[in-house]
């Protein structure tokens, strides 16, 4: 075996052997930090990136999550004894739907002369009512209509006025529900067939607090309607 061929396999063994001993990236060795569990988790019921916000404040300095949208899973890394309960979290979070109750009451509003009223029976919203540009309030329509998440709701007041909306979903981290496409609607016309529709929106409600929302022609209108909501359990 000449001179040059020695060398050339012992440059090869060199070359494998650095190959083999070679430190692992800077990455690999930041997954493999000890202590760290690693759990995929995933839903039936409810979205993942759903749950990713619910449990985000539950997760240590040390942890983090990734949603897998085509499976409808959460990935969480964490330490084992933190993994605990973002599990807990999860568990009551992915659960059938439940049902609420969503009360809707329509107040007509208006500016007149003279000391401002309210009727005892806006009195537990007087507070609220007070702060808005009119002076004289009356009832005109109320309605609680129950669901689930995802359930439709539709209610007729004898008034006239029309409720139709949809219960979404629950977000157990701020305790809301999601009322999707609600719809404030009125039966006109001679034979009260025709429906005008009066205000249209989405929004989250935080169970158990009063809302308010306000339907005129023009800011300035002497007469307006207010829509009092409240999401309950």
């Amino acid at each position: 075996m000449n001179l040059k061929r020695v060398l050339l396999m012992i440059s090869m063994m060199a070359a494998l052997s650095g190959a083999a001993f070679a430190e692992p990236p800077a990455a690999a060795a930041a997954d493999s930090k000890p202590g760290l569990a690693v759990h995929t988790f995933t839903f039936k019921f409810k979205q993942a990136d759903k749950a990713a916000a619910a449990i985000k404040l539950l997760l240590s300095t040390d942890g983090s999550m990734s949603i897998q949208p085509s499976t409808n899973s959460l990935v969480v890394t964490d330490r084992a004894e933190n993994m605990k309960n973002v599990a807990r979290m999860i568990g009551d979070f992915d659960k059938e739907p439940q049902s609420f109750r969503l009360y809707v009451r329509i107040v007509g509003a208006s500016r007149v002369a003279g000391t401002p009223k309210i009727p005892d029976d806006l009195k537990d919203v007087a507070r609220k009512l007070a702060i808005l540009p009119y002076n004289s309030y009356e009832a005109v329509g109320e309605a609680t209509v129950q669901g689930k998440e995802g359930d439709p709701g539709l209610v007729d007041m004898q008034t006239g006025y029309r409720a139709d909306f949809k219960f979404g979903e629950y977000d157990p981290a701020s305790d809301s529900i999601a009322v999707k496409d609600l719809q404030i609607s009125r039966l006109t016309g001679a034979q009260k067939d025709q429906l005008t529709s009066l205000l249209k929106t989405t929004l989250n409600l935080a169970i158990g607090q009063t809302y308010i929302l306000g339907a005129s022609k023009a800011p300035q209108s002497q007469r307006a309607l207010m829509i009092v909501l409240v999401a309950r359990r």
